[in-house]
């Protein structure tokens, strides 16, 4: 598990170009104080404390320490001696000359560490050995400096990020292991920074080439559930243009959920594992199972009215001539009654047989791809089996019945379309 500061978390590199890698954003780490140095020290002891986490971070506190010591240690220490005895005690007790000074003496130290690392031990005055003491306490690279080029004014090396790399204690692959791993880091590191860190390091924010895959994974997971609501709604949108009626799209909706989640129970039994071609055909679901409740709803909504009129009358005069003193609402039921069944039954007699081909063909489609050996093939003939099976079932044996019951009768939440057309047309003529 790498931290990085210095570098903002941000990818703006164009999205549909593997090769554009971005820009990087840069932000100050300021390595010359010792406040950044003193947090440092202290996260790198805290992630040793968590080894619910972590391995040992004993690699990484050798290399900090080693670095700590190298950006502490001034070799011009006569010197610095000679310009702290050349200060006013006076001005020594300003918080911010005494600061000021202090700062511009780590920032020397920090120049010549920076010297040390790159290379350049000699110049300057810089003993060779000093630099060679100090980093042959390196052990690894746990902690790791990034440098800018030299200056072009005194060709002094300027840090820009760091990196700190620590071994996670995560043995399991699996993608839930690995979501719950990543969020107990996240959950731990988050907070940390936000009540520890300087201002100037509070972007700081963690990676690590394991999580590739699991991003993947998470990403997956995600857009595949929230694509898979947007095709709901839109798919609810298209049924309430194309059958005019509310509670019809909202029945065709119901019926549509129920039966790709019980694809997707099935799917689950045949231990399929959620990738990229599996997210495609989540969201192909949708569009496949939303074909025969459209054509029974839109067959119910458009019946014969005038055989729904003569039907309504023979159960009115019927009812009347049985029982005269009967309530109104009861006749009312029958009459509601007798046309739903009608509606139900034309829908039927219309389109079942269309509807029946249509998902026998696509499944004997999906019958002949389930013995290839390629799994994207042989995944695709057991989706087009079970989807075609699971949502003629339940248009057929759901829906039906759903509106046999609670159906919308005459024109009721049905959107007036003529009308609507009227309007706009005589205000079009208006203007």
């Amino acid at each position: 598990i790498s931290f990085v500061f210095g570098i903002r978390d941000i990818d703006d590199g164009y999205i549909f170009d593997m090769n554009d890698r971005g820009h990087l954003h840069l932000m100050p780490i300021d390595l010359h104080r010792l406040v950044t140095l003193d947090f440092f020290k202290q996260f790198i002891q805290d992630l040793g404390k968590r080894n619910d986490l972590f391995l040992s971070n004993y690699d990484l506190e050798r290399d900090f320490n080693a670095f700590y010591q190298l950006s502490k240690q001034n070799s011009f220490i006569d010197e610095v001696k000679y310009n702290l005895s050349k200060t006013n005690p006076l001005e020594m007790m300003n918080e911010t000359i005494r600061d000021a000074i202090i700062e511009n003496n780590q920032r020397s130290a920090l120049k010549e560490a920076m010297q040390c690392i790159t290379g350049t031990a000699g110049e300057n005055n810089i003993p060779i050995e000093f630099c060679q003491e100090q980093l042959k306490k390196q052990r690894s690279y746990s902690w790791t400096v990034l440098l800018d080029k030299p200056s072009s004014i005194d060709g002094s090396v300027r840090p820009f990020a760091i990196f700190i790399t620590i071994r996670g204690n995560l043995n399991n692959t699996n993608y839930k292991s690995y979501d719950v791993y990543y969020r107990k880091i996240k959950d731990f590191f988050d907070p940390y920074i936000k009540k520890y860190a300087p201002i100037h390091l509070k972007h700081g924010w963690f990676s690590s080439p394991t999580f590739a895959f699991y991003g993947i994974q998470r990403e997956t997971v995600v857009g595949s559930y929230s694509s898979l609501v947007v095709s709901l709604g839109i798919a609810l949108l298209v049924l309430f243009l194309t059958s005019g009626n509310l509670f019809i799209a909202i029945y065709a909706l119901i019926t549509m959920t129920f039966s790709i989640n019980v694809a997707i129970a099935i799917f689950a039994t045949l231990k399929w594992e959620l990738g990229i071609v599996e997210a495609i055909i989540l969201i192909m679901s949708v569009g496949l199972s939303v074909d025969f409740v459209v054509h029974f709803g839109v067959g119910y909504i458009h019946a014969d009215p005038n055989r729904i009129d003569r039907e309504r009358k023979k159960v009115r005069n019927r009812y009347l001539s049985t029982t005269p003193e009967s309530s109104s609402f009861r006749l009312l039921w029958k009459e509601h009654e007798v046309e739903r069944e009608i509606r139900v039954r034309e829908s039927i007699s219309r389109v079942g047989s269309a509807v029946f081909m249509a998902a026998f063909t696509t499944f004997a489609a999906g019958f002949s791809m389930i013995h290839a050996s390629l799994t994207a093939y042989r995944e695709m003939g057991q989706f087009l089996m079970t989807i075609m099976l699971t949502s003629w079932f339940f248009a057929m044996f759901f829906f039906l019945p759903l509106c046999a019951i609670l159906g919308p009768v005459g024109a009721y939440g049905s959107i007036p379309f003529t009308r609507i057309a009227l309007h706009f047309k005589r205000c079009i003529h208006r203007n």
